[in-house]
């Protein structure tokens, strides 16, 4: 990803104009998500979705890159220290797959997590215009014929395919068989509480060891 594609301004005017066609909980999906656009396999342009803590750790990764010796010519934003290449997606998700001990590491791939994403959603009661929107977000090769009949692109996928990514991340899409996309509720706000409580119980785990720990000095 260009460092120049996440650094671009992030517009709303999509937002504004097409408030009246979305609902309350769509409209603050819209606000919660932050949707780029790179540049994919001939030319396509793969949009790409941010949580606000994906964003956090994007400005500082961005805030810090002379600190940790990435050379100004460096146009991309996930450079290499002292280099003008890149850290390759598919490579650092293959080492992590290996390290966290996945009992099948081959099977997290970014290919098989669009796979999974495509089967899963088919517990939903998509229809032909939704499932045209989750394929076409996930890179697949579906001939879209209702264009003109359709929200603008970047807004369909913040407001419902983001539905979808998070009702997957939660281990939640089960609660939502049958539904189509309109019909599916699920607030970004409970996850961030979720995400929150989760730091906090962590860093009581970490103060009950260390207060269980040996002092050396002793």
């Amino acid at each position: 990803m260009p460092l120049s594609a996440y650094m671009s301004p992030h517009s709303q005017d999509a937002l504004e104009d097409l408030g009246d066609a979305l609902s309350d909980l769509e409209k603050k999906l819209c606000q919660h998500f932050r949707r780029l656009e790179i540049a994919g396999k001939r030319g396509r342009k793969v949009p790409v979705l941010l949580t606000p803590a994906m964003q956090e750790a994007l400005d500082l990764l961005v805030s810090k890159r002379e600190m940790c010796g990435v050379v100004p010519g460096n146009k991309y934003l996930f450079a290499r220290p002292k280099a003008c290449s890149y850290f390759r997606g598919s490579d650092c998700l293959r080492h992590f797959a290996k390290m966290c001990g996945a009992k099948n590491p081959e099977s997290l791939t970014s290919t098989k997590l669009r796979k999974q994403t495509a089967t899963l959603s088919q517990v939903l009661n998509l229809s032909n215009t939704e499932l045209d929107q989750l394929a076409d977000f996930l890179g697949h090769d579906v001939r879209v014929h209702r264009q003109f009949y359709r929200l603008p692109e970047g807004t369909l996928q913040l407001a419902k395919v983001s539905k979808i990514l998070m009702a997957l991340e939660q281990g939640r899409m089960a609660e939502f068989k049958g539904k189509g996309l309109d019909d599916i509720t699920i607030d970004p706000e409970d996850h961030a509480l979720q995400d929150s409580e989760d730091e906090d119980e962590n860093q009581n785990i970490e103060e009950d060891l260390d207060a269980e720990m040996p002092d050396e000095n002793k």
